[in-house]
Parts: C-alpha cells; structure tokens; sequence
C-alpha cells in the first residue's frame, strides 16, 4: 500500500509541477465541401494531374495541421479533386512542395504504415453515417495501404485488402497521386446526397500531419464524424457486385519420421472465393475449400504469465467488416481479458490449421442496421503430432447493432460452436452511449450455455466510462466473469473474476522549448478479485515522464507494482513457482526513435523483482530502410529470469527482410529463433500482384530443432505454390 501511495503523490505533483504548460489549441468543427465531377472518358492512371478533366474540376485546397502547429495552415501546399466516370471513382492529389529534394519515399510494401514516408490518406464514409469509412493511403512510389474504419475507430482493420490501384510521380513541385477506385469496391447509397470525404497529408521531415477538413488533437483520422463532405456522385454503376476468385494451390511437405527419415507429401488443390453486394449496403461472401497457405506465421513469443497467449487474426476471409463483430467497449492491450467472438477460433487449434471446408459471411448495413452473420464448417483432424481428436465442427455468429442518434448504437451478439460432442452457445447485449464527442459509456452482458455431458451456464458483464480530450484521458471499468462462463467462439484470458480498473493520461502541449511536441503522463490501475471479493491480482503502472519530439522521437519512464496471490502452483521456463503472496516492482524505459529515419532504433528494459526472484528485460528493434527496395527489421527480446527454484534466460531473435522491385513484385522473408524452446523458423513470402486483386504466391516454410545455433535439426519444410485469379461483373 506504501507503494501505490508513492505512486499516486507522483502523479498528483507531476500535473501540478507542470500547471504552466500550455494546453492544446481548441478544437475544430468543419464544413467544408467539395464536388466530384463527372467525366465521360477515364483517366489515364500515371500519377499526372493533366487531363482537362482535373482542371476543370474544383479544388479542395486550405489544409490545417493536426500536429505539430495544431490549427494553423499546414506548411505546404496540397490540392485534391475528385472525378468519376459511371464505373470508377478518381481521385487526384498534388502535394506541393518548396524543398522536394527533402521529400522522404523508402515505402513499396503493400499494407505498411505509410506514414513513416511523405504519403496522403483518403477516407470515404459512403453512407454518410459518420460512424463508418474505408481508408487508402498511398506514398510517392505508389504504395497502397487500405483499411477500414468501424465506429470511429472502435475497431481498425489494416489487414482489409481492396480492389483498387493508383500511380503517383515526382514532380518539379513535389509529388502528385492519381487513386483509382472502382464503385464496385464499394457499398455505398446511391441515392445518397452527400459522401463524408477527408484528406489527410504526411509531411514526413517535420512530423506533420494536416488535414483537408480539420482534425485537431481530440482525434485522429478514425474522427469520421469530423469529415468534410463529398457532393455530386450521381448514376453511377456497382454493376453486378460480383467478385470471383478462383484458386489453386499446390503444396510439397517433408517432415521427419521416427527413424529420421524423410517423409514427403504433395497435394494438388483448389478452392474458390466469391463476393456478391446484396442491395446498397450488404455483402456476402463465401469460401469454398478455403487455403490461407500465403498468410504470415505468428510471432514466437515467451509467456510470463500463468494464462494464454494472444494471436492476432491474419487470414483474409475473416477481416473485411471484422469490426462489426465486435462486442462490447473493446479492449486495447495486448492481451484483452474477453472476447465474445474471436474468429481465430475457426480452422485452427493448438496453433495447427484445421482444414475450412466452407464459409459463409453476410455483412454490412441497412439504414440505421449494422448486421454480420457467419457460418463456417471446419472438417475433422487431429493435432499435436496425432495425439488430439479435433471433432467437425459448425462455427455461427450473429452480430446486429443498431444505431441510436448521430454517434451512440445498442446491439446483440449470438455464437454457436456445434459438434458430435456438444453445443456451444453465446448470446449478448451491449450498449454505446456517446453521449458528447469526448465522453462515453459502454455496458454490455453475456452469457453462454453448454449442452455437453458437463454442460453448465454462466454470464460476463462489465461497463466502462471513458474520457478522452486533447490533454486529458481517462477511463474507470468493471468486468465481471462467472466460474462457469466459456465462450468458445471467443478468448477468455481468466475466469471467475471481477476487473476493476482505470487510468487517467495527462498529455500537455507546451509552448517551449520548441524541440518538444508534447509530455506524457499516465496511471494504470487493474485490480482482480475472486467472485467473493478476495484479491487475486494487482497491477499498477505509472509513467513517471515521457515525452515526443518535434521530430516525432519518443522516450517514456516508467515503474510497476504487480502483487499475485496464488491458489495454486505454475511453471515458467520450466520453473515451478509456488503457492503463496508475491509483491513484486520493476522501473523501466522505452524509447524510439523516428522510423521515418533510413536507421531508427526501438527498445524497452526493465528490471526489478518477478514473484521470489528477480527479473531483467528488455528488447532491441533496430529498422533499416535504406532505400524504397529494401527494409529490414531486427529484433531481440531478452528475459533473464532468477527464482528460488531455478533460474533460466528466454531469447527471441526475430528478423523480417522484405524486397520491393515494384509495389505489386514483393517478396518478405521472416527468420525467428526461440532459444527456451529450442526452435527457429523460415517463412519466405513471393508475391507478384500481376493485376489488382489477383496474384501469384510462392511460400517457403521450414523449422529447425536448435539446441542451440550452431547444431540446427531440420524438423519439417513446406513449398506453397498459389494463384488466384479476379473475375469482376
């Protein structure tokens, strides 16, 4: 308790040390407006802005800063305008610039943060809802990143990938970019009047960021309803919403057998994926003996803790429109405590793929409905080199919401996982109140039901109020979790719990020194206890100082209190720690700088106590970007770990090597080595885009037993060819 009380006096006399400070400048409505023009012929994608149909249409000029300057013009020049034939959408940006000798371009990768370069983000809310966009970003080399964008941000899907293509070129005055999007890509209402549009420029050497319609410090990009507004689309054609992409795949594996030899196996298959746009807002897809051969591999990670790990989902089927299934508030750590649907759940199990025989996805919105419906079937297999039955299984999931005036929405969610063996289910409602721009409240509840021989019931709830301004954010919740709750179309972290917790962040925006864009101070609490009210679990963290730079270089001091009071004993690193009361603190830094750099660096120590020993931790991410063909990123993680009944060090080396010919020639490769486990691996990705929405994959995987790295024993490799073909009506 004398810790937390030191902790909580610093955080009271760090914001009143620092009263002087000056507070961010006010925030910022806008209303702009800007017409698309209809033109009979298309644009000849080149990244020029020559056509008589650019001159001719109006300019979408007077771009405010975000950051560093909040609210003045931004620094250069930028003009977007927007034209369309009955087909396709174009959209053309000339980013002036009066030192285009310092514009920064290392980009080519598709789906990178772009903004590490001199780039532009378009955002197009379709449905003028103010909730809801898509999102395409683009460089000076034309690389495309796209997202989408679900209730201001409440979810962010980056690994969205669209049908769509642009060009963009130097220029004497800086850079221009011409963005091609097909209607077709898009849902949207025709009979809409108006679009919600934004702009957003990156002027890489000086971190700024400015904006066509004005987002202040209050928000970011996901702001949708502080978007300008987009007129004139009239009679345009979806044509038939309907994307085929058909697939085959060829697979050659050699595993190890018993006596150590080589056991080979090839296969030769096929499979089909098809998108079809039901009415203005909805849209179905479907997979049909479905390979995620091409997708990354997951990331070694060394688990601390006494709970599961956190895998995010990758696999392309399951993230367009993923941020309509979300439930709840929604959670932003790096291992969330609930989540009622978590489509990682189907087709793969112990971290093996399942074979998907088919899928099923409705998803989108009608009127004032937002609506997902999915039903997967995933065939029988065994797991664990042979030892664990996985039974077939039937995965369904309803998620609708509904909207409640300009920003708050009151929805249910139902799952159901049904095999030979039992039946699954979860059913909730949830409420988001916002009942300002700034404030919010969320409550939600939800239930599931087993039918098995051991089938029992339980619920999960929680609420949370939550701030957030240009200097100030905070947030006070409470979860609860039954002893009995199990989502199994979801992820639980722990059972039987009660969560309380909050935090509060202090942000200041000085006006000197000049080299300083902002401080940083937060306090996090999260306390558990038992369903009876006995603590089971503390964690506190304190920011003691951080700040960022003019130049966008960061660096944070930090200390934690964790107190465990363990029921019953676990391993770590194959030392068992035992039952009993532990207090344990630690002081830590972390630190990056720019990444827009051609070197930029990234790292984090902490040292102090861990249960009845002691702990010393730390990564090392170092980035290179020497030019826009090559980018590599290496990185250690280091946990030495000393306790009364053992002690072990844990390191990670990871190592991603990507190679960009061209925006659509890629190749990535990914070298990890996990020395606790003894393990390293190989996945080496070869992509060619040879046109938008199609491509060629070749896939190299390989993993090696590694008692250590010079005596490497090959365990298993894998050879994915796969190639996809596009057909649009």
């Amino acid at each position: 308790m004398r810790a937390r009380s030191w902790m909580y006096g610093c955080v009271v006399g760090l914001v009143l040390a620092l009263g002087w400070t000056v507070p961010a400048r006010a925030e910022s409505g806008s209303d702009k407006t800007l017409e698309a023009r209809r033109i009979s012929e298309p644009i000849t994608l080149d990244g020029v802005l020559d056509e008589e149909a650019w001159a001719q249409a109006p300019a979408g000029t007077d771009f405010v800063q975000r950051e560093p300057d909040t609210g003045q013009p931004a620094s250069q020049q930028t003009e977007v305008r927007v034209v369309y034939t009955a087909k396709t959408l174009y959209i053309g940006i000339r980013c002036l610039d009066q030192e285009p000798d310092r514009i920064i371009e290392k980009e080519m990768q598709r789906d990178q943060y772009l903004w590490r370069d001199d780039a532009v983000d378009v955002v197009l809310d379709t449905f003028d809802d103010d909730r809801n966009a898509y999102l395409f970003e683009t460089n000076v080399n034309a690389a495309q990143t796209d997202a989408l964008i679900t209730d201001e941000g409440r979810d962010f899907n980056l690994e969205w990938d669209a049908v769509w293509d642009v060009a963009a070129q130097r220029t004497a005055e800086g850079w221009s970019a011409e963005l091609e999007i097909p209607f077709s890509t898009l849902r949207f209402d025709p009979s809409a009047e108006a679009w919600g549009f934004n702009v957003l420029r990156y002027i890489r050497r000086r971190a700024e960021q400015a904006f066509w319609a004005p987002i202040l410090l209050d928000a970011d990009v996901k702001r949708v309803s502080q978007y300008g507004r987009l007129t004139g689309i009239r009679d345009v054609e979806q044509g038939w919403n309907l994307n085929v992409k058909p697939f085959v795949v060829g697979t050659l594996s050699t595993s190890v057998a018993a006596d150590g030899s080589d056991e080979d196996d090839e296969d030769l298959d096929y499979g089909l994926d098809v998108k079809y746009g039901i009415g203005r807002g909805l849209s179905l897809d479907a997979t049909l003996n479905t390979d995620f051969g091409e997708t990354e591999v997951d990331a070694l990670q060394v688990n601390l803790t006494r709970f599961s790990l956190f895998f995010p989902e990758k696999r392309e089927f399951f993230l367009e429109n993923a941020g309509i299934f979300e439930f709840g508030p929604g959670d932003t750590s790096t291992t969330p405590l609930l989540k009622v649907f978590f489509s990682r759940r189907i087709g793969i199990n112990q971290g093996e793929e399942v074979p998907l025989d088919w899928g099923l996805r409705l998803t989108g919105r009608v009127g004032e409905w937002n609506l997902g419906i999915l039903d997967a079937q995933t065939d029988s297999t065994t797991v664990g080199d042979g030892t664990v039955e996985v039974p077939r299984d039937n995965w369904g999931a309803i998620r609708i919401a509904r909207n409640l005036g300009e920003r708050s929405s009151v929805g249910m969610i139902f799952t159901n996982r049904d095999n030979a063996n039992s039946t699954n289910r979860a059913f909730g409602l949830d409420l988001d109140y916002n009942p300002t721009d700034k404030l919010s409240l969320d409550v939600y509840g939800v239930g599931t039901d087993n039918s098995g021989p051991d089938g029992s019931s339980d619920w999960a709830g929680g609420t949370a109020l939550t701030w957030t301004g240009p200097v100030w954010d905070w947030q006070t919740a409470w979860v609860r979790i039954g002893d009995d709750f199990d989502p199994q179309m979801g992820f639980l972290l722990r059972r039987a719990v009660n969560r309380y917790g909050g935090y509060v962040t202090y942000e200041p925006w000085p006006s000197t020194p000049p080299w300083i864009m902002n401080y940083h101070f937060k306090l996090d609490a999260q306390v558990y206890t038992d369903l009876d009210g006995h603590v089971e679990t503390e964690e506190f963290r304190l920011d003691l100082f951080g700040m960022r730079t003019s130049g966008a270089d960061e660096a944070y001091l930090f200390v934690t209190e964790t107190t465990e009071h363990l029921s019953a004993p676990f391993q770590i690193g194959g030392v068992e720690i035992p039952v009993g009361d532990y207090t344990f603190d630690n002081v830590g830094m972390s630190f990056l700088t720019h990444s827009s750099r051609p070197v930029s660096v990234e790292g984090e120590a902490r040292a102090g106590d861990f249960y009845d020993g002691d702990r010393l931790s730390g990564s090392l991410t170092l980035r290179l970007r020497p030019n826009r063909y090559l980018r590599s990123e290496t990185t250690w993680e280091v946990n030495d770990i000393e306790l009364s009944a053992g002690q072990f060090t844990a390191n990670i080396v990871r190592e991603r090597l990507a190679v960009a010919i061209t925006p659509r020639l890629l190749s990535n490769l990914f070298l990890q080595y996990n020395d606790l486990t003894e393990e390293v691996s190989l996945n080496f990705r070869f992509n060619w885009i040879y046109r938008p929405g199609a491509d060629l994959f070749v896939v190299y995987n390989q993993t090696w037993d590694a008692p250590s790295l010079s005596d490497l024993e090959r365990r298993d490799r894998q050879l994915i060819v796969k190639f996809t073909y596009l057909f649009q009506r």
